[in-house]
């Protein structure tokens, strides 16, 4: 089962550092991790992607809810989400070719 956090989190040097050391220090995993700057500078967003079990999963939530720089954790369900992957591509034109096939393709 996967847990998908969104984690509102203080805009401080090291409370990155200070999330993954709790999911370290548990011997839980990091599928997927995105942080960002919210519209308010003091704030940053979190996106925390984990596997485990129900109970791994409230646990991850306990622990992040009693982390100080933590402002607002929310949990959301596996199969009430959008997920997407993104892949980004170097395209290199050729201005004297009329066709080129891409290599990858």
């Amino acid at each position: 089962m996967k847990g998908i956090f969104s984690v509102l989190v203080e805009n401080k040097a090291g409370v990155l550092s200070k999330t993954a050391g709790l999911f370290a220090r548990r011997g839980f995993n990091i599928d997927s991790l995105a942080v960002g700057e919210t519209d308010d500078r003091d704030i940053s967003s979190m996106t925390i992607i984990s596997t485990g079990d129900e109970r791994i999963m409230e646990q991850i939530e306990k622990q992040l809810n009693k982390k100080i720089d933590v402002i607002k954790v929310r949990r959301f369900a596996e199969n009430k989400c959008v997920t997407r992957e993104l892949l980004m591509l170097k395209v290199t034109y050729y201005g004297d070719l009329q066709y080129y096939r891409c290599p990858y393709c």
